[in-house]
């Protein structure tokens, strides 16, 4: 689509209708859609064909205009009352629950203090409970009766000091039992058991119906083997062991009915020093829990557990739960007791849940051999909790509705004062806008009001500075910068545009492209416009061509075009080209190639025969002339070849440039194709006292090439590893798959390495590294530029390792295609 990218989708313009700006002081200024600026024909919009040259095109200001009819519709006054409405609310909210919180947040300490220092009471008291329990063993243990015992059983059952027998001793202990137990109503046995004999108990008294019974010596049992015996026979002086609470087993078997019992165990030295035997103190441990529940009148439920969790919770209303013992199927936790912390050291926690709020205390009761514990939890309801606050709150929301109406009516009259000014800047600019009188805003008022008529002034005094410097560029610019609608209609026509073509903007804005297009391209140009408008099919946007273009005097030049599409926010498009006279640069590749062309027939002819006459001389006249007359001919026969190889290099890269270098393609298996190339040019190694060394890894791979071309780009690569490998290196040439589709031919040489600063450029034409080393080895610098250009044309890639000082290694990679005898292999095309 030649020349029809240049387009805008914008409606055309009538040449009568004029655009407006606002100028520097504020004045609105006429000026003719067609004039020189080059802002003039890029902001018409589809109702009214106006533009700013700041930068704000009427179809802005109209959608300003709407804004303001829209603002009338929603005052700014009505927006500062509903904004203070929401903000009111929205405070007295915030305050309104923020009260509440805290409030509630006091409640709760309050009410977490208050319970806090019952559930300590609490736990206190039912803690006496174990100390009396320890007490009493401690008081039995040092009765004359345990100590009599001690003496009778090592004198043959007659105590010498007291002259009493041990059944007296037994008899005087038994009533003491009795006589404890009659005083403590939960206890259910007290036995001094003896550690010989398997720990068979000694003295022994149980609770009956009727009160208590001592147990005849022939019923007294054996205890070694019960856990609470093990533990405490490992007591020391002074120490005293509470058992875990379990169901009392008599002869190996629970007793019934089943009485959940803790057990005390205090123990008995002798006077020698050696354990003798323990007092032993069984309680009812759900006796002991109800008789203290029942003391309680706190009207709060209360939940107390020991450590193997063991519980009886006590409601608000007095009334009790079952005990539950932990071995029961049906034992759980009460909730609270599941949220203690893990930090060992913290006795008290608070928790909540939907329904109460549960403070619990953790108080050691023994902690001589084994870490007992109880925690009492204490729980209040939410709703006893929190019904303060429910109160306070609606406090709160009632003095909030009177702050809001006291609010409104307040903001009410000072958004009215504070609006008045701006409605008389909105007029004012109204004003300007239609009616073409001057604007003129309240710039020395103090307030946010003169502030905005600053900026605003300051916007319009910028934006024309910045159009102005936008202008200035696009004015003197080099290149024509032409845009056209979407029917080929010229928008815009920059100062360089007239220079090239010599139409003066006004006789081309307005105006069809077609004029500056040669008469072939523009009987076809509405055809491409209409195509794209319909289907979108585009030619040459986003790329750069050459084309003919035709000037006012008729004449054609040939120029280089660059299309732009630019998408509107409204929907629409528009296309910039930007247009360069390469008369000249024309005229110079005509010239460049007379030179090759010159270089090819009238230089290269003589040249071959010189250096044929050169050679056929140098062959008569060996061994006839001084070895100073051979050295001056050799000389000149090395001269004529490398200025042969010279002009081949430039008419190469000509070819390259120009795109008529020929390439034979063809599928050839890369192993042998590269033996026979090192053996034809063995030459190269010899001259340079080196050898060439082959690594043939693959085995009948093909690759699609030219086979000649291929030969001058390795030969290139050859040569350069020759003249620079240090004499009695090896230059090493190896054929591996890179990968499993492609092959690399690479060539490694000992010498001295590609300076750092060089590596950018070893592609490049006429690149040679600037070192005495580099230029003593002569070169025109084209054969890696070649060789780089030959590779691509087979899609390979040549590229380089090295280090300076170690040496230098140039990698060829190409692709791999099928054998030619293979069905269905892909067919090897021309490049």
């Amino acid at each position: 689509m030649p020349f029809a990218s240049l387009c805008m989708a914008v409606d055309r313009p009538s040449a009568g209708e004029a655009g407006r700006e606002y100028g520097g002081s504020g004045s609105l200024v006429v000026k003719s859609p067609w004039g020189r600026n080059w802002h003039d024909g890029l902001g018409f919009a589809k109702s009214r064909k106006e533009q700013l040259p700041g930068g704000l095109a009427v179809s802005q200001l109209v959608n300003a205009e709407k804004g303001i009819v829209e603002l009338r519709r929603q005052s700014l006054r009505t927006k500062i009352l509903l904004l203070a409405c929401a903000i009111s609310l929205f405070t007295s909210v915030i305050m309104g629950v923020a009260a509440s919180l805290r409030i509630e947040g006091e409640v709760s300490r309050y009410a977490e203090s208050n319970v806090a220092h019952e559930t300590r009471l609490i736990a206190q008291q039912f803690k006496g409970a174990y100390d009396l329990l320890e007490n009493d063993a401690f008081v039995i243990s040092r009765t004359p009766p345990i100590e009599g015992i001690i003496r009778s059983k090592r004198n043959g059952g007659l105590d010498p000091q007291e002259e009493s027998t041990i059944d007296q001793w037994r008899s005087r202990l038994e009533m003491i039992f009795a006589s404890i137990m009659e005083e403590r109503p939960n206890y259910t046995q007290i036995r001094y058991i003896g550690i010989a004999d398997g720990g068979r108990e000694l003295v022994r008294v149980n609770r009956t119906a009727d009160g208590s019974e001592p147990v005849p010596v022939d019923m007294l049992q054996r205890k070694g083997t019960e856990p609470y015996f093990q533990r405490a026979s490992m007591l020391k002086p002074g120490e005293v062991y509470l058992s875990d609470v379990n169901y009392n087993r008599e002869f190996g078997q629970v007793e019934e009915p089943q009485i959940p019992t803790i057990r005390v165990a205090v123990p008995i030295f002798s006077s020698r020093g050696t354990m003798y035997g323990l007092i032993v103190i069984n309680a009812d441990y759900r006796a002991l829990l109800t008789s203290y529940f029942n003391t309680l009148s706190l009207k709060r439920e209360v939940v107390i557990t020991n450590d193997a969790g063991d519980h009886m919770t006590r409601y608000s209303d007095g009334t009790l739960s079952p005990f539950v013992l932990h071995t029961d199927t049906t034992h759980a936790l009460p909730g609270g007791l599941l949220d203690r912390p893990e930090d060992p050291g913290q006795s008290e926690w608070v928790s909540h849940d939907e329904e109460a709020m549960a403070y619990s205390v953790y108080l050691p009761v023994s902690q001589s051999v084994n870490d007992s514990h109880i925690v009492v939890t204490a729980r209040i309801s939410n709703e006893e909790l929190y019904a303060p606050a429910k109160e306070s709150a609606l406090q709160s929301l009632a003095l909030s509705s009177v702050l809001v109406v006291v609010i409104l009516c307040g903001t009410a009259f000072l958004a009215t004062r504070m609006t008045r000014p701006l409605s008389t800047m909105t007029k004012s600019i109204e004003m300007a806008m239609h009616g073409g009188t001057k604007l003129s805003l309240p710039t020395d008022q103090n307030d946010e009001v003169g502030m905005l008529a600053i900026a605003f002034q300051n916007l319009i005094d910028s934006r024309n500075e910045h159009d102005a410097r936008v202008q200035a560029v696009i004015d003197n610019v080099v290149d024509a910068i032409i845009s056209i609608d979407a029917y080929g209609t010229v928008l815009a026509y920059n100062p360089a545009s007239e220079a090239i073509f010599g139409y003066k903007p006004e006789e081309v804005v307005g105006q069809n492209i077609k004029l500056l297009m040669p008469e072939r391209i523009s009987v076809e140009h509405d055809g491409y416009l209409a195509t794209y408008r319909e289907t979108g099919q585009r030619h040459i946007v986003g790329i750069t061509r050459e084309l003919q273009a035709r000037r006012k005097d008729g004449s054609l030049f040939p120029m280089e075009l660059s299309v732009s599409q630019v998408d509107l926010s409204d929907g629409s498009y528009m296309f910039t080209g930007i247009v360069r006279d390469i008369t000249e640069r024309k005229r110079m590749e005509v010239m460049q190639g007379e030179f090759v062309s010159t270089v090819n027939h009238e230089l290269r002819t003589p040249l071959t025969s010189i250096r044929a006459s050169l050679g056929i001389l140098q062959r008569r006249i060996a061994g006839k002339i001084d070895p100073k007359s051979e050295h001056l001919v050799d000389i000149s026969l090395k001269g004529c070849e490398r200025l042969g190889v010279l002009v081949n290099d430039i008419l190469d890269l000509e070819k390259i440039a120009a795109g008529k270098m020929d390439f034979y393609m063809a599928e050839y298996q890369i192993g042998p194709l590269v033996e026979g190339i090192l053996e034809r040019h063995q030459s190269l190694a010899e001259i340079n006292d080196t050898v060439f060394e082959l690594q043939n890894e693959i085995d009948g791979q093909y690759c699609c090439l030219d086979a000649s071309r291929f030969s001058q780009a390795l030969i290139n690569l050859l040569s350069n590893a020759a003249k620079f490998s240090p004499p009695g290196k090896p230059i090493i040439i190896r054929i591996a798959q890179s990968a499993a589709d492609r092959i690399t031919v690479s060539v490694a040489d000992q010498g001295p390495g590609i300076p750092e600063a060089f590596r950018s450029k070893i592609f490049q034409r006429f690149a040679q590294a600037d070192s005495s080393a580099t230029r003593s080895k002569g070169g025109s610098g084209l054969g890696l530029n070649i060789t780089k250009s030959i590779v691509e044309a087979f899609d390979g890639t040549i590229d380089f390792e090295s280090v300076e000082g170690e040496g230098t290694t140039f990698f060829m990679t190409l692709p791999i295609c099928a054998a030619p005898e293979e069905k269905g292999a892909p067919q090897c095309q021309a490049a």
